[in-house]
């Protein structure tokens, strides 16, 4: 695979999962003005799926581009800059991961009882400001890395890198 072509394969992908993130803030607000137990578990199993389906598969594929692309440009590495990104980008998918795809599990599960219970659990609220919270953190790490992606910034060295 040609270096432009995966490159356009990584944006392609960063598009899928950056993409997905507003669908997935939407889908929740739409949660909260549901008037029956049905349609509010319908919405979160939309988001669980919408998690692993889209966002989940949009970082995977980016990941893997990712590297294949620092893989072919490995002078990269020693810019700050890039360093720092992928550093982000651990993070990024460890939150993703080890956070925020547990917390969607949660979620879909206490809405889809909720449904056969005829009550939300008192602890779903909780786990929704978890959510929140850590959907925030990784929404703003996203964005420091597209900054460090576009602006390239020095981070310390005497000259700007290129």
């Amino acid at each position: 695979m040609t270096g432009k072509l995966l490159k356009v394969f990584h944006f392609v992908a960063l598009c899928v999962f950056i993409g997905s993130i507003p669908t997935h803030i939407i889908l929740g607000v739409i949660a909260q003005s549901s008037t029956g137990a049905e349609s509010f578990a319908a919405i979160h199993h939309a988001k669980y799926v919408l998690t692993f389906g889209l966002t989940g598969a949009g970082i995977a594929l980016a990941l893997m581009s990712g590297v294949l692309l620092v893989l072919t440009r490995k002078a990269m590495l020693r810019k700050r800059w890039m360093r720092t990104k992928l550093l982000l980008v651990v993070v990024i998918v460890f939150n993703g991961v080890v956070v925020l795809s547990p917390l969607a599990e949660q979620m879909k599960a206490m809405a889809l009882a909720a449904v056969d219970s005829g009550a939300l659990s008192p602890d779903f609220h909780a786990v929704e400001s978890q959510e929140g919270v850590a959907g925030a953190v990784n929404l703003i790490l996203i964005l420091i890395v597209i900054f460090l992606a576009v602006v390239k910034p020095s981070l310390g060295s005497k000259t700007r890198e290129a």
